[in-house]
């Protein structure tokens, strides 16, 4: 049954994963929220159980730049014209340039922007980037003073993480309990770190035996994650491991033996989904994990809905496998539906007009 179950997931992923929407703005005008569909088969919204949206790295290139509201604001009031409307949207992280800029944290900033979705009574999850533990002077590092502004203004989040990462490490469920999600912090802060070793973070055991926990006490026939960074990461022809360690390799291998949907990530500035079947070996290589993976767990990495397209060229065939999309002036969110057996996700585009 189980088995039967990720091949429908899987087979769902391959067909309705297309662009449902190509919108051209001028300046900051929507010119209409219209959707177009080259599917054979589209999902039938009247039967859609559970519907989310997924984005991430909606961060500006500079300090007067430091959300991207050009790309941002017509996102949401797409999603706000949803039918059926999501239950909730996800940010995976790097939301601003800087956590602090001009002597205030620009968090609030970034969640008043949401205000009309939230008013109906869709709800704001968040995950930490990197970007939101800088201050405007990036010699500081990362700053634990960030951490705790990011808890405070995002209080909504839930709170039953381990003690200490609340509203950073938490989980809920869907009405039904028949979905499970869970988010990660990779830069959780005890203290300053004023020279980061790397950006792709590290998943620490009281994050990992609180995730297994969690898991362990989860009927849910469907499970997700999000967390920032990337496990496989898609540029420059090179798939490269987050860190030279194995944390994130150990994480991929709960979350492939617990089934899980649906990893869902940011921190490169493109679109990109794969099924992690056997034919792709743990990362990195030199890890005690031996076995290839089984249980087709989903990588889809959503990571600009304002950050421009990452640069450099990437393997055309890496970009056909890892369905790969980093259109210049293009920015992307991503709607997942779940109904029954089947979790389906569909990719939204926005193109910026030349000359804008």
């Amino acid at each position: 049954m189980k088995s039967m179950k990720k091949s429908v997931i899987r087979n769902a992923m391959s067909l309705y994963a297309v662009v449902l929407l190509v919108l051209m703005v001028y300046i900051s005008m929507l010119a209409g929220c219209k959707k177009s569909t080259s599917t054979e088969n589209p999902p039938d919204t009247a039967t859609v159980g559970l519907r989310f949206v997924f984005m991430a790295d909606s961060r500006g290139d500079s300090l007067g730049y430091t959300i991207d509201t050009t790309a941002l604001n017509p996102i949401i009031r797409c999603i706000d014209t949803l039918k059926p409307k999501p239950s909730f949207i996800v940010l995976g992280g790097d939301m601003c340039y800087r956590g602090y800029v001009d002597k205030q944290y620009t968090f609030q900033t970034f969640k008043n922007l949401f205000a009309k979705p939230m008013a109906r009574g869709i709800a704001l999850y968040t995950a930490v980037g990197n970007h939101e533990l800088y201050h405007q002077h990036s010699r500081y590092g990362f700053l634990k003073v960030n951490q705790e502004q990011f808890q405070t203004v995002f209080s909504e989040n839930p709170s039953n993480g381990p003690a200490g990462y609340e509203h950073l490490a938490y989980s809920f469920t869907d009405a039904n309990s028949s979905s499970f999600f869970a988010v990660l912090d990779p830069y959780y802060l005890t203290t300053d770190t004023l020279h980061p070793k790397g950006l792709g973070g590290h998943i620490d055991e009281v994050q990992m035996n609180w995730l297994k926990s969690q898991v362990a006490q989860s009927g849910a026939k469907h499970k997700f994650l999000f967390i920032h960074c990337p496990y496989y990461y898609i540029s420059n022809e090179t798939l490269e491991p987050s860190q030279s360690d194995t944390s994130y390799t150990h994480l991929w291998s709960f979350l492939d033996n617990s089934k899980f949907d649906i990893y869902a990530c940011g921190h490169s500035h493109l679109y990109a989904r794969r099924t992690i079947e056997s034919s792709l070996q743990p990362l990195p290589q030199t890890n005690p994990f031996t076995a290839p993976w089984q249980n087709n767990v989903v990588q889809l990495l959503n990571g600009t809905c304002g950050a421009g397209p990452d640069s450099g060229e990437i393997d055309p065939n890496v970009r056909k496998e890892w369905n790969v999309h980093d259109g210049a002036k293009t920015y992307y969110f991503s709607v997942i539906d779940v109904a029954g057996s089947t979790t389906t996700v569909n990719r939204y585009e926005f193109f910026f007009a030349a000359g804008c």
